[in-house]
Parts: C-alpha cells; sequence; structure tokens
C-alpha cells in the first residue's frame, strides 16, 4: 500500500494552486450516444462517462501507488452494478487537480472495459463512496475540488455537441468555476433553483427543476396537458425535470411521448431492438418542441427529436407501412420509477445538445462560504430558423418541402402518469460502452439505453 508523506502532499497542493488557471476541458462525443471526458489518476489516463446523474467516480483497471483505504464499495443500479476497493490517488481533469481523491477500482470485464469508468458530477447525497467513507475525504471530486479553491465559484458548466451537425462543430466542453467566454449571456439569465427533497429522500436528490406552467409546448405550437405524479410536488400544474448527462434518450411519460410524436403521419409505438419501447416515424418528419423554464423558451433541435437507426447502430427500421423510419428521442419510462417518484422527466443528452448549461451546487458544498440555494442556469443555444436549415440539409437532402400535417388522430388527454413504464433492462453507458471505434450492438444497449441505470440507494 503506497503511503503518501506531509512533502508530497504540499508539492501536490502547489501544483494544483499552479494551475488554476482554468481552461475549459473538451469532450469526445461517442455519436451523440454518451459524452466523455480524459481523466488522469496517479498519472495514468482514463476515459469517463460524464454523468450529472452519480456522484461517485470509478474506473476500471490499475492504478499505480494509489492509497488502498481498506474498504469495499458497491454502487448498485437496477440492473446490475460495480464494486471494489475504494482507494485514493491524485486526480487530475485538464487542468482541476483535487489530490487523494477517492474512487472505487473495479476489475476490467467485457462490459467494463480497461481504462474507462465514470465520473459523477451529481449531488453528495447520492454517493455510495461518501456512505462509506464520510466527508470530507469520502467527498466526491467536485465538492473536494470547491473546499480546496474557496475563491473559486461553486458552479461547473456543461455543452455537449451534435454529431454531424451541418453548422456547429464542436463535441463538447466541461468547466469548472468559470464560463465559456461564447456564451457568458448564460450568467445573465433566470437562476432556476434546484429543488430539494426532505431529508428522508435525500439520498434520492437529484438536479431538479420546475418546468413552468403549460412549459411544453408541441408540434402543434399548443401546450401539452401534463400534471405532476410527484407525491410531494406542491404544484401539480409544474412537473420536476432532472437534467442529467448520463442519459442518451430523455425519459418522459407515455401520454407526453404520444402528444409529441403520436399524430405524425406514419408514427408507431413500437418496441425496437437495443433501444425498448418507443415511438419512430418517418425520417422525414420535422418534430418542433419547446420547453419553458423561469418564462424564457428553449427550442428543441429537431435533430435531436428523432435519431436515425445508423447512428444507434442500428439496420434499417420500417413501420407497418414499409416507410423508413427513424427512433423518437424522448421515450417513454423504460423503468419502473417506484411507487413515490420523485421527479416527472429526465431531459437528457436529446434535450442538452439545444442548451448552455450551469449546474451552482450554492450551499450543498457544506465547507463552502456560499450561503444560497443550488440552482441552474440555462442558455438556448438553438435558433429555430437555423435548427430548420440544419435539418433540411441533413434529413430532407437539401430540398425544403412542406411538412406534412399531422394526421394520426390521437385523444387529447392529461399526463398523469398512466405510462406504460417497459421493464427493459437499463445499463450504465460507461459500464458496457467499449471503445468508441467498435460500436456494436453492446456499445448501442449500454450507451443508448440511458446508459445507466438510475441509482437509487440500498440500504
Amino acid at each position: 500500500m503506497a503511503m503518501w508523506t506531509a512533502t508530497s502532499l504540499v508539492v501536490w497542493s502547489a501544483v494544483a494552486a499552479a494551475l488554476d488557471i482554468r481552461a475549459p476541458l473538451n469532450l469526445t462525443n461517442a455519436g451523440d450516444l454518451s459524452y466523455y471526458a480524459n481523466i488522469e489518476l496517479n498519472g495514468k489516463d482514463f476515459r469517463v462517462l460524464v454523468d450529472t446523474g452519480s456522484a461517485d467516480l470509478w474506473v476500471a483497471g490499475s492504478v499505480a501507488d494509489s492509497i488502498d483505504t481498506g474498504l469495499q464499495g458497491e454502487v448498485k443500479y437496477a440492473v446490475g452494478g460495480v464494486k471494489g476497493p475504494i482507494k485514493m490517488a491524485n486526480f487530475r481533469l485538464g487542468t482541476y487537480i483535487v489530490p487523494n481523491q477517492t474512487f472505487m477500482l473495479i476489475e476490467p470485464d467485457d462490459q467494463h472495459p480497461e481504462g474507462q469508468g465514470i465520473l459523477g458530477l451529481g449531488p453528495s447525497t447520492g454517493s455510495f463512496i461518501t456512505d462509506t467513507l464520510p466527508s470530507p475525504t469520502g467527498s466526491p471530486m467536485l465538492y473536494r475540488y470547491f473546499h480546496q479553491n474557496l475563491t473559486t465559484p461553486n458552479y461547473f458548466t456543461v455543452l455537449l455537441g451534435r454529431d454531424r451537425d451541418p453548422t456547429d462543430d464542436f463535441s463538447g466542453a466541461i468547466t469548472i468555476g468559470e464560463v465559456l467566454p461564447e456564451h457568458a449571456d448564460i450568467l445573465d439569465q433566470p437562476r432556476l433553483e434546484i429543488v430539494r427533497l426532505p431529508q428522508h429522500r435525500e439520498d434520492d436528490q437529484h438536479l431538479n427543476i420546475l418546468l413552468d406552467v403549460d412549459g411544453l409546448i408541441g408540434p402543434d405550437n399548443l401546450p401539452i396537458r401534463v400534471s405532476s405524479v410527484v407525491p410531494i410536488a406542491e404544484d401539480k400544474s409544474r412537473l420536476t425535470v432532472v437534467l442529467d448527462t448520463g442519459f442518451t434518450l430523455p425519459q418522459v411519460s407515455r401520454n407526453v411521448a404520444e402528444a409529441i410524436y403520436g399524430r405524425f403521419h406514419g408514427a408507431e409505438y413500437v418496441s425496437v431492438a437495443g433501444v425498448g419501447n418507443t415511438y419512430i416515424l418517418p425520417c422525414d418528419s420535422e418534430v418542433n418542441v419547446t420547453f419553458r423554464f423561469a418564462g424564457h423558451a428553449y427550442p428543441m433541435h429537431p435533430l435531436d427529436m428523432t435519431m436515425d437507426p445508423s447512428a444507434l447502430g442500428l439496420g434499417s427500421v420500417q413501420n407497418s407501412k414499409g416507410e423508413l423510419s427513424c427512433v423518437a428521442t424522448f421515450q417513454p419510462f423504460s423503468y419502473d420509477r417506484g411507487a413515490s417518484p420523485t421527479y416527472d422527466m429526465v431531459l437528457g443528452m436529446a434535450f442538452l445538445r439545444s442548451v448552455y448549461t450551469l449546474f451552482d451546487y450554492g450551499d450543498f458544498i457544506p465547507s463552502s462560504d456560499e450561503k444560497y440555494p443550488p440552482y441552474m442556469q440555462l442558455l438556448s443555444i438553438t435558433e429555430p430558423s437555423e435548427a430548420h436549415a440544419d435539418f433540411v440539409a441533413i434529413r430532407l437532402g437539401g430540398i425544403d418541402v412542406t411538412p406534412r400535417p399531422l394526421t394520426n388522430s390521437t385523444k387529447t388527454r392529461t399526463d398523469s402518469g398512466d405510462e406504460d413504464e417497459a421493464k427493459s433492462k437499463r445499463t450504465h453507458a460507461a459500464a458496457i460502452g467499449a471503445s468508441v471505434a467498435v460500436i456494436g450492438v453492446l456499445l448501442i444497449v449500454a450507451a443508448l439505453m440511458v446508459a445507466r441505470a438510475r441509482r437509487r440507494k440500498l440500504r
């Protein structure tokens, strides 16, 4: 077992201070299925899924000279999980450094390739490592970084790129304590306070915010009628939504998915191999949806509302009429949220590509001098006319044609949570995701199917 001397800690602290000239870190976009960052543990490189829906760091492989705490950790998911010794090593993410960061080391296998892992950026109340090794030693990376950099604002930002976007060519970026200069206007956007759960449910705390009343505008430019199924929600007319970089496909109720996709010509609700139950519809169907938070409109890019099956590593998909179809990305919940859910939607990557997002942890950080509630800020980066032109270029071969009217007749109904929640398996993207260069069925099932089971504390 490696031991760190006081001198070595001083040296690493000095290095951390010297490198506190913060700079954005580029992310790797794996075909719009998942987003990865490169980190170092004691100088060894790992590629990790950036995940705001979990709080722990784990990697598969070995880390030389890491400190063995003598404790075992286990992260359980709805299907499967990972376990291994809890260790400590010097952590680096670009210019961001944390000495003696705790992490879980797991044995590599087919589902957990060597050199890969997950970097959880979610609230520490969801940390399995902190349950075993209390803070501050066992605190997640972000919490320890903010603790050692007291002058750094307690926020991080995420920008996700779009694969094969004809006008905006970038893969993604993450910053800590600063914003991207080209999107500095995010600091002027409304503060969306994170919905805090009562203490007896705090281990289910996610990065939740409230949608406006009539805040989901459908393809017919009319609000989709919704009602929250969260028992503790104070206002049932406002949905509680989670913003989560670990989900490829946003998760919504069956009724919301039907209201978005059900009236398009050729739309059908089917089971897609490797994806689960969702809608399919002809790929030339331009689906336009807008979300509203704090009175601000956030239009979705139509290229993110459906995905070409080829992008998912699948063969052609056809509806019952024989029309080549794309897969709807806003998927009815593919897992059971339990009898007392704490959220109504999970807005994953297909949503987040249309916004630049700032997560401010405020007094989530117990050692911080900041005494304000945690919040988010969203900056819309989708301009509807440009997004339409992108759709025409990619899906319509550059020929702008009059869209077909919404022809399917569906009942107008209020979303009351009466959804068809499929019991399909859900696994973590990095847990099964092999290298990006070898995207096969296994990677699709892992990265696409949400990449990860929504962790629930199993006490």
